[in-house]
C-alpha cells in the first residue's frame, strides 16, 4: 500500500474517534439531570439509579445530597443515611460541601434514634465554627431534649445568640431548678431560675418556679408579684397557681384581693377559664345571684361544659323557680356541648391529652400545651349565632 494512502488513513481514524469522543462529552453535558419530581412517576428506581451514577460529577452533588434529604423526609431512613454516608467518605469535597453533607447525615441518624452518631458529627461541625452553626445548635438541643440531658443543654448558653430564641436553653435551667427544689437544694434552684429569666425574661416556667421558691422562703408578696407577672404573659395557667393564690389569700383573711385579681384577669382575658375562677369565688365569698348573672351571661356567647355545669350547681343551690324559657335556653345549650375526656391540647399541632405538659409530647415545641377553656369568646361580629339565656325569675 502508498505510504501516504496509509497515512490518510490512520489520519482519517483518529480525526473520527476525536470527533466521537468530543460529541460524547457534548451530548453528556447538554444531558439534563433528573428532578427529585420525577420519583413520584412511574421511573422511580430507573430516575433514582441515573442520580447515583453521577457520583464522578461535582454539579451532581446538591442533586445526591436533596435525595438522601428526599428518603429522610418520606421516612426511608437506611437510603438516606447510605446516600449521605458514600458523599461524605469521598475525599475530594471542599470543606462548606462537606460540612453540608455532614449535617444531612446527622440528621438521618437523629431520625434513626442513633443519637450518639449524631452527637458526634454534630459536636465536630459546631466546633468548625462555619456557615451551619444555628441549625447545628438547634439540632443539639432536639437531641438533648430527647435524651432529657438539660445540662448539656445548658452548656450550650454561650452560643445562645445564635439561636433563634432561647426558650429551650431556659427550659432546660426550668428542668434543672425543679430538680433542685425536689431536692431541697434551694441555692441551685435560685441560680437556675435567675439564669432561665436572664435568657428568656417571659419564661412563665421560670417566674412560677420564682413564685414558688418565694412561698417556701416565707415571701408571699414577692410570689404573688411573680405569679400575676406569669398570668400576664400567659393567663390560661390561672389553673395551675389558683389553689396556691387562694391558700395564701385565704390564710391572710384578704379574700377580696384575690377577686380583685381574678376580676382583671376576667376583663383583661375573657375566656372561660378566667370566668370560671371568678364565678366560683364571687360565689363562695359573696353572693350566689352575682355569680348567676356572670356566669348565664357569658355561657350565652360561649358554651362550655365547665361553665354549663358550674351554673347548674350554682341554680341548685339557689333554690329558686325558673322561669319555662330560661329552662329550654339551659336545654338548648346543654345539647350544644359535648364533654370530651382530653381537657388539654397544643396549640401548635393540636394534639390532646388528659394532663399539662410543659412541652408537647407530639410536636416537641415548649410551653403549647393549654388547657381547651383557655380560649378567647367569639367576637360581636357573631352574636347573632350566640344562644341567649333569660334571667332567672
Amino acid at each position: 500500500m502508498d505510504l501516504h494512502l496509509l497515512l490518510i488513513l490512520v489520519l482519517a481514524v483518529a480525526l473520527g474517534w476525536l470527533l466521537g469522543r468530543y460529541e460524547g462529552q457534548k451530548k453528556q453535558a447538554q444531558t439534563p439531570f433528573p428532578s427529585l419530581d420525577m420519583l413520584a412517576g412511574d421511573r422511580q428506581s430507573e430516575t433514582m439509579q441515573v442520580i447515583l451514577n453521577m457520583a464522578e460529577r461535582e454539579e451532581a452533588l446538591d442533586l445526591q445530597l436533596s435525595l438522601g434529604t428526599f428518603y429522610r423526609r418520606r421516612g426511608e431512613i437506611d437510603k438516606a443515611i447510605s446516600i449521605h454516608q458514600s458523599l461524605f467518605a469521598r475525599p475530594d469535597l471542599d470543606k462548606k460541601i462537606s460540612a453540608d453533607i455532614q449535617l444531612a447525615l446527622a440528621s438521618d441518624y437523629l431520625n434513626a434514634g442513633l443519637l450518639d452518631r449524631a452527637e458526634r458529627l454534630l459536636l465536630e461541625l459546631l466546633k468548625s465554627n462555619n456557615h451551619l452553626k444555628p441549625k447545628v445548635l438547634a439540632k443539639l438541643v432536639t437531641l438533648y431534649e430527647e435524651e432529657q440531658d438539660w445540662q448539656s443543654i445548658l452548656s450550650l448558653a454561650s452560643e445562645a445568640k445564635h439561636l433563634k430564641n432561647n426558650k429551650a436553653i431556659a427550659y432546660a435551667c426550668c428542668e434543672l431548678a425543679d430538680e433542685a427544689v425536689k431536692q431541697k437544694n434551694w441555692r441551685d434552684a435560685q441560680r437556675y431560675i435567675a439564669q432561665a429569666l436572664k435568657l428568656d425574661s417571659r419564661c412563665v416556667r421560670a417566674l412560677l418556679l420564682e413564685a414558688d421558691m418565694a412561698e417556701i422562703e416565707g415571701f408571699p408578696n414577692k410570689m404573688v408579684a411573680s405569679i400575676k407577672e406569669a398570668l400576664n404573659y400567659e393567663p390560661s395557667l390561672l389553673y395551675l397557681v389558683l389553689p396556691q393564690l387562694t391558700e395564701l389569700f385565704d390564710s391572710r383573711h384578704r379574700p377580696e384581693e384575690l377577686e380583685r385579681l381574678l376580676e382583671q384577669l376576667w376583663q383583661d382575658h375573657p375566656m372561660p377559664l378566667t370566668l370560671h375562677s371568678y364565678a366560683e369565688h364571687i360565689a363562695k365569698h359573696q353572693n350566689l345571684e352575682a355569680s348567676i348573672e356572670k356566669l348565664t351571661h357569658f355561657i350565652g356567647q360561649v358554651p362550655t361544659y365547665e361553665g354549663f355545669s358550674l351554673l347548674l350547681d350554682h341554680l341548685i343551690e339557689q333554690g329558686e323557680a325558673l322561669s319555662l324559657d330560661y329552662v329550654r335556653s339551659l336545654k338548648h345549650i346543654m345539647l350544644q356541648l359535648q364533654k370530651s375526656s382530653d381537657e388539654f391540647a397544643c396549640r401548635q399541632c393540636g394534639f390532646e391529652a388528659d394532663k399539662h405538659y410543659w412541652r408537647c409530647p407530639s410536636c416537641k415545641e415548649w410551653e403549647t400545651f393549654m388547657p381547651k377553656l383557655a380560649y378567647t369568646p367569639r367576637s360581636k361580629s357573631n352574636s347573632q349565632s350566640k344562644v341567649r339565656i333569660p334571667h332567672a325569675k
